[in-house]
């Protein structure tokens, strides 16, 4: 089986405008030590300790999301 890298993610992540490398040099080590907890600041802390900070945007990922059923045909 002959398998072909997809780009389905990469046209979302590229529109941010974030400084990425701000983010990995602005005390990574003692934030990967704070999220590692698991505990709020993981989940609705900042984002510098995990998945916090998100903005819900209904609908944002559904073009995405088709596109992976499409590819890997699933039901």
């Amino acid at each position: 089986m002959k398998y072909k890298i997809q780009n389905i993610v990469s046209s979302k992540h590229n529109a941010v405008k974030r400084d990425y490398l701000k983010r990995m040099f602005n005390q990574k080590t003692y934030c990967m030590k704070i999220a590692k907890k698991y505990d709020y600041n993981y989940w609705d802390g900042n984002r510098k300790y995990g998945y916090g900070g998100y903005k819900y945007i209904p609908g944002y990922w559904k073009n995405s999301a088709q596109k992976i059923i499409k590819i890997y045909r699933l039901n």
